[in-house]
């Protein structure tokens, strides 16, 4: 992957994309692959996003560790939260839902998730989001293609509610641009060659996102998920 993004010249501002929120990242993504592989052998009933077609999944298990490291190596998430979806984050980080006074503490910290490996990894992706949102706004844009108007929302939003939209909403993470007819088919097979166009894969994935967030790309065809009123 090309260093610009990482390195930072004496003297000058920080790079948008530090190494260490790169890496974390990464991880992310790596875990991510491991967990669209498990859902695929081990599906959860009623919580099942939008996934990867069969063929594509296959060619993902098929890759080794080292190409599944390759593979997560983007400068953005591999995974979607739904941060396209103006009107679902509205309801679920704004008025409409209840104030930290307004319900208990078994509402906010007692629910139960009924897929709770999915609820983990969306716990951890949604608080590196809302950490991200609250340190480099910017960084928000590029990783997650996170729109202004939720920027905002996120980095005002109490932990407790993020938390709940994990374990509410489990099936709300999904795989980026599943239909795109080049990106994760291009980003698995140059990853298993180890081929130098892989970095021209992750260059698809950096104008998919510029284009999702200046309007000029169409909104992803996904289930949208309804915001539930909360136990008060």
């Amino acid at each position: 992957m090309s260093d610009r993004n990482k390195d930072v010249v004496p003297g000058t501002r920080a790079p948008v994309l530090s190494r260490a929120l790169l890496a974390r990242t990464h991880e992310l993504n790596r875990d991510y692959v491991e967990l669209m592989l498990a859902e695929r052998s081990l599906p959860v009933p009623g919580v099942g996003g939008e996934a990867l077609p069969v063929k594509t999944l296959a060619a993902l298990e098929a890759l080794d560790g080292a190409a599944r490291s390759a593979l997560a190596a983007c400068p953005f998430t591999l995974y979607t939260l739904g941060f396209d979806d103006q009107r679902f984050w509205d309801a679920a980080l704004g008025n409409e839902t209840p104030r930290h006074g307004d319900c208990g503490i078994e509402a906010r910290y007692g629910a139960i998730s009924p897929a709770p490996m999915q609820a983990a990894f969306c716990e951890i992706a949604l608080f590196l989001a809302w950490h991200t949102a609250q340190s480099q706004r910017l960084a928000a844009r590029f990783l997650f293609g996170m729109p202004d108007p939720i920027v905002r929302a996120f980095a005002h939003a109490p932990l407790w509610r993020i938390r709940r939209v994990a374990l509410d909403y489990p099936g709300l993470i999904a795989p980026r641009w599943p239909r795109n007819p080049a990106f994760w088919p291009d980003l698995i097979r140059f990853a298993d060659a180890d081929d130098a166009r892989l970095e021209a894969a992750r260059l698809l994935g950096n104008q998919l996102i510029a284009s999702e967030l200046d309007g000029t790309l169409p909104r992803p065809a996904r289930r949208r998920v309804a915001v539930r009123t909360r136990r008060r």
